[in-house]
């Protein structure tokens, strides 16, 4: 049937891939080929699978073979007989049979072994309690039935003495600890400290000689608190009798009493010190006493923000006279002072954290002009600001609920909540003041230097630009008709249009201006923009191409020979004069150019409009100064 099966299916797959073969195009020769490569591994495969077969059945055989050996090893450790197959089977039977007959096996052996190890688990914990040898089996691997009988007969012994034994230690264990109590003593030997553990129930060791020390040791306790009881009745009547002799009051006779109660050492001690005390009451000086009430005094005014008249209320803090009615006084202020903070606790709180907060944000204030900051790294100036929004955004909720809580403990109280003397809306509202006051002076401060660094750039000057631009070329040169706004803004070394005029300065010998780069000074930029509104006159292309510059230069010329000391330009601008500051026979010609002011100063530019140039004095000392 499966001959019959597979020598179609064989032709019809050669079939197909002749097909394929034909339709692909492939020569006779390429189809021989693949079909000897088909064969080549159809062939490979029935190899490979008849190899896998063979590898089974040996495999077969040799799990038989080892089973049986299994079998025999089993049976003979748990003390059975060895069990053959009964008729003769195939190899595949075989070797279910006896694997299942290996895993019975197995199964009987693993369950006596785990009930071993439970008896012999029970067994070692009962005997490393009570410090007791374990049951004797003999070398052997696997226990029998018998075996595990006599294992359970003696758990069993085991566990009631444990029981026993347990018992009689939980009793001795709580008569020792409250004889501890009694007379105030602590555990010593290792025993002892074994004794006071939480798990000492099942840590404690059980043994005979344990439970006959802790026998010995209950007597010995028992004999020790009866020596302090007989101790502790005789100082009591030496305390009466004191008491008598000094008139002591009786209700603090009783407090006492009701307070030391009992034969432990430490009301024996007490009794002790009250015996003393009361031999040397009248010589008892007080002045340590009064001291410390007068420290905790102190640190409580300052919990509660009280200010210097506010303590001085107080009289007896300042009296030196100890006495024990002062006493009394300093103990009374003491509690009221305590009730007076626990009262108004929230209050005192949020006044800290608002002071926190306001002396934080001063802080931040102050470092706000610090230039060095800014070279930090690692995030300082974020940190800084994250800390600046939250101070802002917290301190005005913080002084609200000040507001509100303060107002409410007023109207309960009928007075005014002080702090350190004062009202503390009315320090608050200081406190700002101060704050804003300090700004606003920073700001005029600011300004000032803002004022004094342009006074000085117009008296010295900056330095004009250096870079000439091109040429315009003569005779009728393509210009663009239109300049962007931008570019005509930003241009600082060009001629300047009608619309965007610079201060005509020139540096002076005794300045020591710094490079500019040809810009105008930042301080003179909103001047020229009210000079440039102020242009109502058409300048032609003629009058710009003339440079106020070379103007100013014929005119020093001018001065050097000697001709007139006033120069004019040449439509009779009268705001700038140039007036020889030494006499004709001088080495050095300086001059001085002095204007009224700076409107006259640039109302003149504005109005002449062949000196909208900056201008420089070649090879001269001028000075410009504005009166």
């Amino acid at each position: 049937m499966i001959k019959s099966e597979m020598i179609p299916c064989l032709q019809n797959a050669m079939q197909t891939l002749q097909n394929i073969w034909s339709e692909i195009g492939l020569q006779e020769d390429q189809r021989e080929e693949r079909t000897r490569s088909v064969l080549f591994h159809l062939r490979n495969l029935l190899q490979e699978m008849v190899s896998e077969e063979e590898e089974m059945k040996a495999t077969l055989q040799a799990n038989v073979e080892t089973c049986t050996q299994e079998l025999e090893k089993l049976s003979q450790e748990l003390g059975l007989p060895v069990e053959k197959p009964e008729k003769p089977m195939s190899i595949l039977m075989l070797e279910n049979d006896l694997r299942t007959k290996v895993d019975n096996l197995k199964l009987e052996k693993h369950e006596r072994m785990k009930k071993l190890k439970t008896l012999r688990e029970t067994e070692s914990k009962f005997c490393n309690q009570m410090c007791l040898p374990a049951h004797n089996l003999g070398d052997v691997n696997v226990p029998t039935k018998e075996q595990l009988k006599e294992l359970e007969a003696n758990v069993e012994y085991l566990q009631k003495e444990h029981g026993k034994r347990l018992n009689t230690f939980k009793e001795l264990k709580q008569s020792i600890q409250t004889l501890w109590r009694e007379i105030e003593t602590v555990p010593s030997t290792s025993i002892e400290m074994e004794l006071v553990k939480s798990d000492a129930e099942t840590t404690f060791k059980l043994s005979s000689d344990n439970m006959e020390h802790l026998r010995g040791l209950n007597t010995e306790l028992e004999n020790q608190q009866k020596r302090l009881i007989a101790e502790s009745s005789e100082l009591t009547e030496t305390i009466k009798s004191l008491w008598s002799k000094l008139e002591v009051d009786e209700s603090d006779r009783k407090v006492f009493l009701a307070k030391h109660v009992g034969s432990k050492p430490s009301v024996i001690t007490k009794l002790k010190e009250e015996v003393q005390r009361l031999q040397a009451l009248k010589l008892q000086h007080m002045q340590k006493f009064i001291e410390g009430l007068r420290k905790e005094l102190s640190d409580l005014w300052d919990k509660c923000y009280f200010g210097p008249a506010q303590r001085e209320e107080f009289s007896p803090a300042f009296d030196d006279n100890f006495t024990e009615e002062l006493l009394s006084l300093h103990e009374h202020q003491v509690e009221v002072m305590k009730n007076y903070y626990e009262g108004n606790k929230d209050i005192f709180k949020l006044v800290e954290k608002r002071e926190t907060l306001f002396k934080t944000m001063e802080e931040f204030e102050n470092r706000k002009n610090d230039t060095n900051r800014l070279a930090n790294r690692g995030g300082a100036l974020l940190k800084e600001e994250k800390m600046r929004r939250g101070i802002n955004k917290e301190l005005p909720k913080i002084e609200q609920k000040l507001v509100t809580q303060i107002k409410k403990w007023e109207e309960e109280n009928e007075r005014r909540f002080l702090i350190n003397g004062c009202h503390y809306m009315d320090i608050i509202n200081r406190q700002w003041a101060a704050y804003n006051a300090q700004k606003e002076q920073e700001k005029l401060e600011r300004q000032k230097q803002k004022q004094e660094l342009m006074e000085k750039e117009m008296v010295f000057g900056s330095k004009p630009a250096t870079t000439p631009k091109k040429k315009r070329p003569i005779g009728g040169g393509t210009t663009p008709l239109k300049t962007p706004k931008r570019m005509k803004m930003q241009d600082y070394t060009s001629t300047p249009s009608r619309l965007h005029l610079h201060s005509s300065i020139c540096p002076s010998p005794r300045s020591a201006a710094g490079n500019t780069n040809g810009r105008p000074p930042l301080a003179t930029k909103p001047n020229i923009r009210k000079v440039a509104k102020t242009i109502k006159k058409k300048v032609t292309p003629s009058s710009r191409r003339q440079s106020a510059r070379l103007a100013v230069k014929r005119k020093v010329l001018a001065d050097k020979n000697g001709n007139s000391s006033k120069v004019l330009n040449s439509t009779g601008n009268t705001s700038i004069q140039v007036l020889n500051g030494f006499s004709s026979n001088s080495n050095k010609n300086e001059s001085m150019v002095v204007c009224t002011s700076y409107n006259e100063f640039a109302n003149g530019l504005a109005q002449e409009e062949n000196n909208c140039r900056s201008s420089m004095l070649s090879r001269t000392h001028s000075v410009i100064s504005f009166v």
